[in-house]
């Protein structure tokens, strides 16, 4: 089965991706060079939540509340 999933989006090659399945399972593929991926290998890495990831206040900005 040939479903295009992604066009130029090879880490490898910078071919086109497709979705394909098998007796093993579901995974990704390029079409031009052969090179195969799980799904969680192609998905951007999780961001941390801004709110927990910076301080409470800076500096900065207490320095302008407070006169």
């Amino acid at each position: 089965m040939l479903c295009l999933i992604r066009a130029k989006a090879c880490k490898k090659c910078g071919g086109d991706l497709s979705l394909e399945c098998d007796v093993y399972g579901v995974y990704i593929q390029c079409i031009q060079c052969g090179a195969n991926w799980k799904k969680e290998d192609l998905l951007p890495p999780k961001t941390q939540n801004a709110a927990t990831s910076q301080p409470a206040g800076n500096a900065r900005t207490l320095a302008h509340t407070v006169h």
